[in-house]
């Protein structure tokens, strides 16, 4: 089965259910772009293809790679939960499925309540737009009415530190200004759950300590974060359980401090190396 909503209702508590994701790529196969004949036929034949994806979604073929495979878990309310793994693990991708970037190939889940997302730069905001408007185009995304963002929008931007360049277009941002723009849109729009892909790294010092403290913020004020990172300290700091991945399989959730120091037993890493204070 390869959809957005569970059957069963979760539980009082939850934010996110997720039950038996997988997702699988055709290796060296690449889509042609398609015309609008063949999107039309593509709509046309969309009951039978969802049929034919359900029958087929656990076939195996010789050049199937799966990025994510059974994945299963919830997300608790008012939770910071961390996801770690090495690089190709399915980090990313088990984000950009809950995001509805991509569908998956196997399984389901369902999100209770507003969600809101930052994984790579150049995800959720629009080039040729100034600042100003993509902090609205984005409040309108996760069904916000103008007056509520504009309650806002100051505090946005002031957290943002970018006030002299908010009405130009973000393609000229630097990096830098371009993440922690996006960050304060994420952490100050009504959204109940925030799915966080490496932005604590990017930035300058000060903007990675201001960011740390907002998402301890979020948390405490009952909402719900899925925080990705390599940085194994601010895992360490931020997060109240951890899901460790390995080319695209669980292999364990629980306690943050035991399923870190399992992951790093297995890449050779002292757990006892993180005691260092987290700027």
């Amino acid at each position: 089965m390869s959809s957005n909503t569970a059957k069963h209702a979760a539980p009082p508590g939850v934010s996110i259910r997720v039950e038996g994701i997988g997702k699988r790529y055709v290796l060296g196969k690449a889509r042609n772009d398609s015309s609008v004949r063949d999107g039309f036929n593509d709509l046309l034949n969309l009951p039978l293809n969802l049929l034919k994806g359900q029958q087929n979604a656990q076939a195996e073929r010789p050049d199937d790679f799966w990025a994510l495979r059974d994945v299963t878990f919830d997300l608790r309310e008012g939770e910071v939960l961390g996801i770690v793994g090495s690089n190709g693990s399915g980090k990313s991708t088990l984000l950009k499925i809950l995001s509805r970037i991509t569908r998956p190939t196997a399984g389901h889940f369902e999100i209770f309540g507003r969600l809101g997302s930052l994984l790579e730069i150049g995800t959720g905001f629009h080039p040729d737009l100034t600042g100003r408007e993509n902090v609205y185009l984005n409040g309108s995304f996760l069904g916000m009415k103008r007056h509520e963002i504009e309650a806002q929008f100051d505090r946005i931007v002031e957290f943002s530190g970018v006030e002299k360049f908010i009405d130009t277009q973000v393609k000229y941002f630097s990096s830098g200004m371009y993440v922690r723009l996006a960050f304060s849109v994420a952490a100050h729009l009504g959204s109940d759950i925030l799915l966080l892909d490496e932005v604590l790294a990017v930035g300058d010092i000060g903007f990675q300590h201001k960011s740390r403290e907002k998402t301890r913020s979020i948390a405490k004020d009952g909402r719900s974060i899925i925080f990705v990172s390599h940085i194994m300290p601010t895992v360490l700091e931020l997060c109240d359980r951890v899901m460790w991945l390995n080319k695209g399989k669980m292999m364990c959730i629980g306690d943050t401090e035991s399923v870190l120091k399992t992951y790093m037993d297995s890449e050779a890493i002292s757990l006892s190396s993180l005691d260092q204070p987290v700027p």
